[in-house]
């Protein structure tokens, strides 16, 4: 390595605290999608559309942010991680703008649903990537802050949308947050820069315990491998518990302990917030324990927490399960990224992580 090499690498070592708080500050933006539940209502009273058309939305934004790394790699991996978010940027803000303008439930559709849910597949899995980039040495870390600070949408933006569209209606919401987000993202954007060549190799070695199988496979021979289909497949079984107690809390609380929904909605915070620590804690601790070690860990407590709700109807026990479920959803969720980068090797991780990330949806 080249002295003016290891100069702008130490320079970058420095500098990348400022492009992970950035990174974060895009995710916790771009995780406006969890706050879902807080616009449903206020849809179908204004519109009075029916609540499964209505909910469609979310199911459609879903599903476009997970398949828009696979409809879309070939241009994504021609573009920097900074152009691929202000693209993000503007279809997510314009998708809500114009949501802020609909009359009709294709409109919905098609304005929250297609044009912002491609936004955030163009940010968040790239914004997933990066931060690993930025640190191959603390990759479970950097990782588990970015699932993380995106995972909070639900405590942050939840109550922000409630009291705006109660100060200004449901339309002038949608067209303030559109405006908002595209503004604070593109401005993010602004301060990302890509790791400098040589960088990953005087990181990693302190941590990175070998890169999988040693070879960078692109996307194309990723998908050629057995590995690839194991891990999608056991993440995607992983992912499904956690995704019970995330979206059916609320009806499992009531029906199996009799809970009133009041009281069952307290618990769907409290489960975020466990979904929330189980990003960051897992993902920590897999930067001393192993990648390995660690999705095996919770992988294990994935079964038992299942298992044992199975079984069990004393109301301590079925909180506590729940709650190590959901804070199995959100470690998986910080594990995939680091994984996938050693597994496949971190020359091609934005692109490949586009497509692993399609085990969220699959889930």
């Amino acid at each position: 390595m080249t002295a003016n090499t290891t100069a702008s690498v130490r320079a970058f070592a420095d500098r990348r605290w400022l492009c992970l708080i950035s990174a974060m500050v895009i995710c916790v933006c771009a995780g406006f999608g969890y706050a879902w539940s807080v616009l449903q209502t206020p849809i179908i009273a204004r519109f009075g559309w029916a609540d499964s058309g209505v909910a469609l939305a979310y199911t459609i934004t879903v599903v476009c942010s997970t398949m828009a790394p696979l409809l879309f790699g070939g241009l994504i991996r021609r573009m920097s991680s900074r152009l691929c978010v202000a693209v993000g940027a503007v279809l997510f803000g314009a998708g809500l703008f114009a949501a802020g303008l609909m009359s009709q439930l294709w409109q919905l559709y098609l304005f929250y649903g297609v044009i912002s849910g491609l936004g955030v597949g163009f940010i968040y899995p790239s914004m997933m990537a990066y931060v690993v980039r930025l640190f191959p040495d603390r990759s479970g870390m950097a990782s588990g802050l970015g699932t993380a600070a995106y995972g909070s949408g639900a405590i942050l933006w939840a109550p922000t949308a409630a009291a705006l569209m109660e100060k200004v209606g449901l339309g002038s919401a949608f067209r303030v947050l559109g405006v908002l987000f595209a503004a604070v993202i593109l401005l993010g954007s602004l301060l990302l820069a890509e790791p400098p060549e040589g960088f990953h190799a005087a990181m990693a070695p302190a941590a990175s315990g070998g890169q999988g199988s040693g070879a960078d496979l692109n996307r194309g021979q990723m998908v050629r491998t057995g590995a690839f289909y194991r891990m999608v497949a056991v993440f995607t079984c992983g992912l499904v518990a956690g995704v019970i107690v995330i979206s059916q809390a609320s009806p499992i609380l009531q029906q199996t302990l009799g809970y009133a929904p009041a009281r069952a909605a307290l618990f769907i915070s409290v489960f975020s917030a466990c979904n929330m620590a189980g990003r960051f804690v897992w993902g920590s601790l897999s930067d001393r324990l192993g990648l390995v070690n660690t999705a095996g860990a919770v992988f294990l407590l994935c079964i038992l927490s299942m298992a044992a709700l199975a079984v069990t109807g004393t109301e301590g026990l079925v909180l506590l399960f729940m709650g190590v479920a959901a804070s199995c959803y959100g470690g998986l969720a910080s594990l995939l990224t680091p994984l996938t980068a050693r597994m496949f090797g971190p020359r091609y991780i934005t692109e490949n992580y586009g497509v692993m990330y399609v085990v969220f949806g699959l889930a």
